[in-house]
C-alpha cells in the first residue's frame, strides 16, 4: 500500500498520460470494486470462520493480479485490471483489521497498526530511489513498481499463513446474522458517518500526487511529504488503546475530523510546500482518529462472530462508497475549478461533521437480546 497508493496518481498522469479526470475515474474503481466484493468476503469469512485463510488467500491473489494493472495501457484495460486487482486488495485491510482484533484485542491492537504504517513509511520512502536505481541501468523508473508490490504482498500472505489460530478467529455466524446488523442504530449511525467523511477526504488522498506536481514538486517531494504524514502516525496510533479509554471511540473520531479540516485547509489556502508539508503532520492524528477510531467504536458495536462482517461494511461505506464519490467529485472538481477545489471542500465538510458528530452517532453498544435484535445477541460475549 505504501508504493501503490503515493504513486499510483503520478503514474497513471506522467507515464501513461491520463487527465486529472480521467486518473480519478481510473482509480474510483478501487473503491468500486471493494464496494461489492468486500461485503461478500467478510460474509464468507464470518460464516466459514476461516478469516485467516481467506486473508492470507486474498493477500496472494492481490498479489498477482497486480502485474496485469503494469501491463495495461489505455483508460479501459487499465480500469479493468485495477477492478480485478481490487476485489481481492481492497478486502485485505479489513479482513487484517477484523483478525487482529480477534487475535489480540483492542489494546494492543494499536500496536499491530503502528507496524503496517511503518511498513508503509519504509515503502513511500524508498520507492524513488529504487525508481532512480532502476533507472540508472536504463530500465524506466515505474517498472519497479509492480514487481515490488507483487513480492511484498506475496510475503505478507506467506506471515498470515503461518499465523497460529486462535478460538475468536474461528467464530462462526448463523444465517441471517447480517441483515439485522445493518438495522442496529449505532452501526447504521457510524456507515453514514463513514460514508460523508470518505467522500470528502479519499480524492484528495489520491490525488495529492498531482497536487504537489502543480506545486513544481516531484516523486522525491511526495516521498518526503509522506514522511511528514507518518511521522505522527505512527506513535498516535501504537497509543490509541490508551486514548481510547480516555477519549472514547467518538471522540477519536472527533479527533481525527478535525486534524483533516486543518490539514486540507492549508493545502486549499497556500501554494508553499513547506507549509503544506508542516500540515501532512496532522496525517498521524486523522489516521489514529478515523481509521482506527471507526474500527474500534465497531467492535464495541457488533457480536464477536460478526467481526468481518461488520469491518468489511465499514470498509465499505468509507473505502467503497464514500472513496468512489470522491475521487470522481475530486478528479472533476480539480479539472473544472483548480487543484485547490477539492481541499476546500474537504475542509469545510469535515468541520460540519465536528460539529454535529456526537448528535449523529449515539454512544457504542452490543445490539439488545429483546425482538429483532435477539439475532445479533453474542453467547461469547458472557
Amino acid at each position: 500500500m505504501g508504493i501503490f497508493f503515493p504513486y499510483a496518481g503520478l503514474y497513471l498522469e506522467e507515464e501513461l498520460g491520463f487527465s486529472p479526470q480521467q486518473v480519478g475515474a481510473a482509480l474510483a474503481m478501487v473503491p468500486l470494486a471493494g464496494l461489492i466484493f468486500q461485503p461478500l468476503w467478510g460474509w464468507f469469512a464470518d460464516r466459514s470462520g476461516l478469516r485467516r485463510r481467506l486473508l492470507a488467500l486474498l493477500t496472494a491473489a492481490a498479489a498477482f493480479s497486480f502485474l496485469l494493472v503494469g501491463i495495461a495501457e489505455s483508460f479501459v484495460a487499465v480500469a479493468l485490471t485495477l477492478i480485478l486487482f481490487s476485489a481481492f486488495h481492497t478486502s485485505v485491510l479489513p479482513m487484517g483489521t477484523a483478525v487482529s482484533l480477534a487475535a489480540v484485542g483492542v489494546r494492543r491492537f494499536g500496536w499491530v497498526r503502528a507496524c503496517g504504517t511503518l511498513g508503509y513509511l519504509v515503502c513511500v520512502v524508498s520507492l524513488p530511489w529504487v525508481m532512480g536505481w532502476v533507472e540508472s541501468r536504463g530500465g524506466e523508473g515505474y517498472d519497479a513498481l509492480f514487481p515490488a508490490v507483487t513480492g511484498l504482498s506475496l510475503a505478507a500472505a506467506v506471515a498470515i499463513w503461518a499465523m497460529p489460530s486462535a478460538p475468536q478467529l474461528e467464530l462462526r455466524s448463523r444465517r441471517g446474522d447480517a441483515l439485522p446488523l445493518l438495522a442496529h442504530r449505532p452501526v447504521a449511525r457510524l456507515l453514514g458517518l463513514v460514508f460523508v467523511a470518505h467522500a470528502l477526504v479519499q480524492g484528495p488522498i489520491f490525488l495529492f500526487p498531482l497536487y504537489v506536481s502543480s506545486r513544481g514538486g516531484d516523486e522525491s517531494n511526495i516521498a518526503q511529504l509522506w514522511v511528514f504524514m507518518l511521522l505522527l502516525e505512527i506513535p498516535l496510533i501504537a497509543a490509541s488503546g490508551p486514548t481510547l479509554r480516555r477519549l472514547g471511540a467518538r471522540g477519536l473520531l472527533t479527533l481525527g475530523l478535525l486534524a483533516e479540516a486543518v490539514r486540507w485547509g492549508v493545502c486549499a489556502s497556500t501554494e508553499n510546500l513547506a507549509w503544506v508539508a508542516a500540515a501532512q503532520l496532522l496525517h498521524g492524528v486523522a489516521v489514529a482518529g478515523l481509521l482506527v477510531g471507526a474500527p474500534l467504536y465497531l467492535e464495541e458495536a457488533v457480536p464477536g462472530r460478526l467481526r468481518a462482517t461488520g469491518q468489511a461494511l465499514v470498509s465499505m461505506a468509507g473505502f467503497g462508497a464514500g472513496a468512489v464519490v470522491s475521487n470522481l467529485l475530486g478528479g472533476w472538481l480539480m479539472e473544472r475549478y483548480g487543484v485547490e477545489a477539492p481541499y476546500a471542500l474537504a475542509a469545510v465538510g469535515c468541520l460540519l461533521l465536528v460539529l454535529t458528530l456526537h448528535r449523529v452517532l449515539p454512544p457504542p453498544r452490543l445490539p439488545s437480546t429483546s425482538g429483532a435484535a435477539a439475532k445479533l445477541s453474542d453467547p461469547e460475549a458472557g
